[in-house]
């Protein structure tokens, strides 16, 4: 590939294992924005000989998330020209939104709670939705513990793996944990300390602050707001249409994961599929 103004990334981009996580961050690093393309579901079936569970749309939105991905674009085709005409087309778009000035934030901090057990589109629009909403957006990761205590589940991913995920993520600003016995206000407790040690000589307040939840807790958490669990944190709603929860969901994924041969299985596609800048890009 001839040199350009931006460099690149290959992939399935479905489960996001540790080797994916680190080709993205090690080919971040410089001056050039990186570009990251995304099989789609047809080459995946017809040359990687594997089956995403998430379709390429939802892959595509999930890797412009992470943290040092400037813009995505689709792969059907190996052939360098018709390769590097979309990607162009991607770059020129993105240098185009970089143009645009951020939009005001109404909170300091905003923060979601949640497994994010097997990372899907669902949660990455929840997850944009919050961080439109504040300057700073930090992740509260429900503990494996605190799953099995109250749901009698055990996550696919462990609290390691997801909070890596998170992390990786660029509105994501930190991760804090949810752990079994953790109430609300060891959750306000635990963000605004992670804010201070983020920050060093800032101090934040509960009333810059605002819990951000998907419209399927609306009725409970702001029946714990009046109930003063939250003291002076906002309580936010975003829209999550049910219809769409049927399949975009950990739940959907969990049983997709587990009828293709579980997370380890798919794991070695990923790695398998992967083509970096380190590896010289020699497509097929």
């Amino acid at each position: 590939m001839e040199e350009k103004d931006y460099k690149i990334v290959i992939g399935i981009f479905d489960t996001i294992s540790k080797a994916v996580r680190d080709g993205i961050s090690n080919n971040s690093k410089g001056d050039k924005p990186l570009g990251v393309g995304i099989y789609t579901d047809e080459y995946c079936k017809e040359h990687l000989f594997t089956t995403p569970m998430k379709p390429l749309e939802h892959r595509m939105e999930i890797a412009q998330g992470f943290s040092g991905v400037a813009f995505t674009f689709p792969v059907d085709s190996m052939h360098q020209a018709d390769m590097e005409k979309v990607a162009d087309e991607a770059y020129k778009a993105y240098m185009e939104e970089q143009q645009k000035s951020e939009k005001s934030k109404k909170y300091k901090v905003g923060f979601l709670i949640g497994s994010f057990d097997l990372f899907h589109t669902g949660h990455l629009e929840n997850i944009y939705m919050a961080k439109e909403m504040c300057e700073y957006l930090y992740a509260v990761v429900k503990t494996d513990e605190r799953i099995w205590d109250r749901k009698h589940k055990q996550p696919i991913q462990n609290t390691t793996e997801r909070a890596e995920i998170l992390n990786a993520l660029d509105p994501v600003k930190g991760v804090v944990f949810y752990d079994i016995d953790s109430t609300r206000a060891d959750v306000i407790k635990d963000i605004i300390t992670q804010f201070e040690a983020d920050f060093p000589g800032q101090t934040l307040k509960e009333s810059e602050m605002a819990a951000i939840f998907g419209e399927d807790l609306k009725n409970k958490e702001e029946q714990r707001k009046a109930d003063g669990d939250w003291g002076e944190v906002s309580v936010v709603i975003t829209p999550r249409p049910k219809e769409k929860m049927k399949t975009v969901s950990s739940s959907a994924y969990q049983k997709k994961i587990k009828e293709q041969g579980g997370l380890e299985s798919a794991e070695m596609s990923e790695e398998r599929s992967l083509k970096t800048e380190a590896d010289g890009l020699e497509l097929e």
